[in-house]
């Protein structure tokens, strides 16, 4: 087991994302996922290296040594981490079968989560996943 934090950059404000992270979070029993609300006010892409639109856009996760991951491969950093996923890593990790699925990450990303309600707790511009 990876025992390293990994820091999971995603919107707040979606509320599929939020949901998904939440349950991440909350069977996360070794607290080894750093959840980052990108919708937060003070939130900065540059911090983290990657673009405000490259943010915006795909799930990203960094690992302690600074390797960032971008959709498919952020969803596999976490479940390598939350033990009721291990299961899936090796199918989405799947050098034959990936492609297929950064295909239907990438048409989820840009085409139907933009059309997603926003959640209704996120008066202030950041939505806490509590």
């Amino acid at each position: 087991m990876n025992m390293e934090k990994l820091k999971v950059l995603f919107d707040g404000a979606c509320i599929i994302c939020a949901k998904e992270v939440h349950h991440y979070k909350k069977i996360d029993k070794n607290d080894q996922l750093e959840l980052v609300d990108i919708s937060a006010v003070d939130f900065s892409a540059s911090d983290y290296g990657i673009t405000e639109n490259d943010a915006n856009l795909h799930l990203h996760a960094i690992d302690s040594n600074g390797n960032i991951f971008v959709g498919i491969a952020s969803f596999v950093e976490i479940w390598s981490r939350v033990p009721p996923y291990h299961y899936l890593v090796p199918v989405f990790d799947n050098k034959f079968l990936r492609p297929f699925f950064n295909t239907g990450y990438n048409v989820f990303a840009m085409y139907i989560r933009p059309k997603l309600p926003k959640r209704a707790n996120c008066d202030d511009g950041s939505c806490s996943i509590s």
